[in-house]
């Protein structure tokens, strides 16, 4: 089995723009707003690029998070990643991680404008998503793949293969009871 490219920096910010392309959306005027590498006993980074997401009725400003763990992603990540959009001054956030999303982690994502996404590798996708029969993989299929994160039934963190064509799985998670991103543009 070949072993899975570095997902270093440069490569994350390259698969979030492709994933977010690949459903719909548009990535432009792109910029580095923060980079720093974890002081915890485990490896990893914390990217955040801050640019215009958009589509033909839809635009916002967002801060998009790439993040870089083993570790679970909990309430305390996103209450930091909330605090960045603030202080970049954004009006949506994207957070893109490796690691999976605790149930508290979505309850505090989930009153605010900020979708949630995995990043897996795309053996793993290809094998839970029913599209073929596991262990046999297409030329074609990438190396990382982009999962949106929800809830299940009993608030449970279901994750769900990005598609062509699904930018509303990603737009439904910006929409809050104060904020619909579908009613104004920047």
């Amino acid at each position: 089995m070949p072993e899975l490219p570095a997902l270093t920096p440069e490569y994350f910010e390259i698969l979030v723009v492709r994933e977010l392309r690949k459903v719909g959306l548009e990535v432009s005027a792109l910029s580095l707003h923060r980079r720093s590498t974890q002081v915890h006993a485990e490896p990893g980074y914390l990217l955040e690029l801050k640019g215009v997401v958009s589509r033909a009725d839809w635009q916002r400003l967002a801060l998009i998070g790439c993040r870089r763990q083993e570790a679970l992603i909990g309430r305390p990540d996103i209450e930091s990643f909330r605090e960045h959009l603030a202080e970049a001054g954004v009006e949506a956030g994207i957070l893109f991680a490796t690691a999976a999303f605790a149930p508290e982690a979505l309850r505090a994502a989930q009153d605010c404008a900020l979708a949630l996404l995995r990043v897996t590798d795309g053996r793993t996708a290809f094998d839970t998503s029913g599209w073929g029969t596991p262990g046999h993989y297409p030329a074609w299929l990438p190396a990382y793949c982009a999962q949106v994160v929800g809830r299940d039934i009993a608030g449970q963190p279901h994750y769900r293969l990005l598609e062509t064509g699904q930018g509303d799985l990603i737009l439904d998670q910006l929409r809050t009871e104060s904020r619909d991103p579908g009613l104004s543009g920047l």
